[in-house]
């Protein structure tokens, strides 16, 4: 994919507080694979307190995960609700992506492999048109890290990443067709009974990310 190598910030996620009168949103500001990418509004929770760190990162209470069925990287049907039992990282992204994704992917490995815990990773793609099943397939079989792959139709992913709060677009195409996305850069850490628990900021240190699998695990 013919682009520049990445200029932009990682942007978190800022909660906002719910009130008696409106649906409790949060405002999770998208920062994927382009400078400037906008702000949208997204998944309902509780404010937390500085600083930066764990603490930022903590959805009190936690939420239920809401609901993820689409198409694995085998073609079969998916439902979050068959990992229940284990802890699950969920991560939207697409394959093509230059260095915010396989950066990710590969600090979800490492603290994974740090924690000595049984999480399971899954990768939503925001880029269904090019990223197939078989797409996916041969993307994730490269981290060797037992990765789940999920694709659908247009509407499918929209969906999905509507009900996480996640934004996602296509910037414009370059002179040879290739085309990157923006997208939200956060990873979603949802326990074994199926709350999420933590929204983890792109670039938290493997210490962040081990001592959030840690909590969740505790109960």
């Amino acid at each position: 994919m013919s682009r520049t190598p990445d200029t932009r910030r990682a942007r978190r996620a800022t909660l906002v507080a719910p009130t008696a009168l409106a649906a409790l949103v949060l405002a999770l500001l998208l920062a994927g694979c382009s400078v400037g990418a906008p702000a949208l509004t997204a998944f309902p929770g509780t404010p937390t307190p500085p600083p930066m760190g764990l603490q930022d990162t903590v959805y009190n209470p936690p939420l239920p995960a809401p609901p993820l069925k689409l198409t694995d990287q085998n073609g079969q049907p998916f439902d979050l609700a068959s990992l229940r039992g284990t802890m699950t990282f969920v991560y939207f992204g697409y394959t093509h992506c230059p260095d915010i994704c396989p950066t990710t992917l590969a600090d979800l490995r490492t603290a994974v492999g740090a924690s000595g815990l049984p999480v399971k990773t899954v990768f939503v793609t925001v880029d269904p048109k090019r990223d197939t099943s078989a797409a996916l397939k041969s993307y994730l079989d490269a981290y060797k890290a037992g990765f789940i792959g999920l694709t659908g139709s247009d509407t499918q992913i929209a969906a999905a990443a509507a009900a996480w709060g996640v934004g996602y677009q296509a910037e414009p195409p370059d002179s040879n067709g290739n085309y990157a996305m923006d997208h939200t850069t956060e990873t979603f850490l949802v326990d074994a009974s199926g709350q999420l628990r933590n929204h983890i900021f792109f670039g938290a240190p493997t210490t962040l990310i081990v001592q959030a699998l840690q909590t969740a695990a505790g109960g």
